[in-house]
């Protein structure tokens, strides 16, 4: 565990450790009930999903507010929230919104809150100028919808696949194969600047 944080620059703490253990129990637990993650999910939970989200640290300014747009079963947002982010996770679907909730709570996440609303309807005054999403939406179209919620310029984390070729210009990360179980890149996208 604290290996393959190494792996993508980020030192995990003992307790950072154990809250992410007792996250993943929790998930998998209520993914028997709830459909949170798919089936085959649960065998590379930490590969493909939280470490993919703890990568996203890397291109986040850890002191500003981060809101992580259709959080589902908490990647990336969440996971942030367990390394001591502020974090704001909107995710409009009931039983994942619920599932969410329990968790920020079972684990005392003061800093992190959750939200039963879509970006598109989001108030401006919750959300700050730093984004991640994972695969709700293309980038181009969530940057259009940060933009008509939230003035002045923010940015977009954004995970893409090791085929797509990048613009110029854009600040981004090559995400490793190990630690993770798929390659390709994290992209850091501004609302003032146009997809090509």
């Amino acid at each position: 565990m604290h290996k393959d944080c190494g792996l993508l620059k980020f030192d995990l703490t003992g307790e950072q450790a154990e809250l992410l253990k007792e996250f993943a129990k929790i998930l998998l637990l209520r993914s028997l009930k709830t459909n949170l993650i798919g089936p085959r999910e649960r065998y590379r939970l930490w590969e493909r999903h939280i470490l993919e989200s703890i990568s996203y640290i890397q291109l986040i300014d850890r002191n500003r507010k981060v809101v992580d747009i259709g959080s589902g079963a908490g990647f990336p947002g969440l996971v942030l929230g367990i390394l001591g982010l502020k974090t704001v996770l909107l995710e409009p679907r009931r039983k994942r919104h619920e599932f969410l909730s329990h968790v920020t709570k079972e684990l005392g996440l003061s800093e992190t809150e959750v939200v039963a609303v879509r970006i598109e309807d989001a108030n401006p005054d919750i959300l700050g100028d730093q984004f991640i999403a994972r695969t709700v939406a293309p980038p181009d179209i969530l940057l259009e919808l940060i933009r008509r919620r939230k003035e002045g310029d923010s940015i977009l984390i954004y995970r893409v696949p090791a085929d797509m070729e990048l613009t110029k210009g854009k600040k981004y990360i090559k995400l490793e194969c190990p630690p993770l179980d798929r390659p390709g890149f994290l992209v850091q996208y501004q609302t003032c600047s146009q997809i090509e």
